[in-house]
């Protein structure tokens, strides 16, 4: 994290500009204050020019941090000995306690629950795939791609017919990166490191920290619990020591 200050033009990848504060750059979101508000802007679609103005201004505050830092920063890094003895994880019993979850969450808030489509749940699978083949954590993918684009590029139908035939906007999105395992406890003898005890998540394990994650965040429990939406998908994809999850609201 990097903190800014000059008033400046921005321009995304499309050529669209504004003027705004620099205030801060979080992981993967660049914070802008423009007329007093906040604005939060993936780093993927911003013009290649303002990352580099952002690449040496982190070269500055924080020598030797590149802009875009490896996802594994957060997660201690398992070895193929430790990932082998993982315990297996089956990724639809997974998606289906998320979908659970959710929509225990929207009856507890007298919000009518979300109806699965497989369609949509295909697509968010992907994104969620995608993320830990391409090492990314971000609506907006490599490409530049937002949710809906996504929607678009996969031929998903509802943005031809809604199933209720009802006009609807596009996907909104919740993405979320836990950990395959609760905690790691290192074992030591003479000061060195001899082995590592791990606690592993179960599938109703993760499922409660994915969804709790999503409804201690404003934006993500906004999604979650808005009214308008009828639809969603839920897709998982489990990489090395990470477990990515999208939800796809429509």
């Amino acid at each position: 994290m990097f903190a800014g200050g000059e008033d400046r033009i921005w321009r995304d990848v499309d050529g669209r500009e504004t003027r705004a504060l620099l205030k801060v750059v979080k992981g993967q979101e660049v914070i802008l204050l423009k007329d007093g508000r906040e604005y939060s802007f993936p780093l993927l679609r911003l013009s290649p020019a303002d990352r580099e103005y952002l690449e040496k201004i982190r070269g500055r505050e924080e020598p030797g941090k590149a802009l875009s830092p490896p996802l594994q920063g957060k997660f201690p890094i398992l070895s193929e000995k430790e990932l082998a003895a993982a315990p297996p994880i089956s990724v639809e019993l997974l998606e289906k306690a998320v979908v659970s979850l959710a929509n225990e969450v929207r009856k507890t808030h007298k919000i009518s629950e979300l109806r699965e489509i497989k369609e949509i749940a295909g697509i968010a699978r992907a994104h969620s795939l995608d993320m830990g083949s391409r090492g990314f954590f971000s609506h907006y993918n490599p490409d530049g791609d937002d949710p809906t684009a996504r929607a678009r590029k996969a031929g998903f139908s509802g943005l031809v017919k809604s199933p209720d035939g009802k006009p609807r906007p596009g996907f909104s999105e919740n993405i979320g990166r836990v950990g395959r395992y609760l905690s790691i406890r290192q074992e030591k003898r003479n000061e060195k490191v001899v082995g590592r005890t791990i606690r592993w998540q179960t599938e109703a394990m993760i499922a409660r920290q994915v969804v709790q994650g999503f409804l201690d965040s404003p934006a993500h429990r906004e999604n979650l619990l808005d009214p308008s939406k009828a639809y969603f998908g839920v897709g998982i994809a489990i990489v090395r020591e990470h477990v990515y999850v999208t939800q796809n609201f429509f």
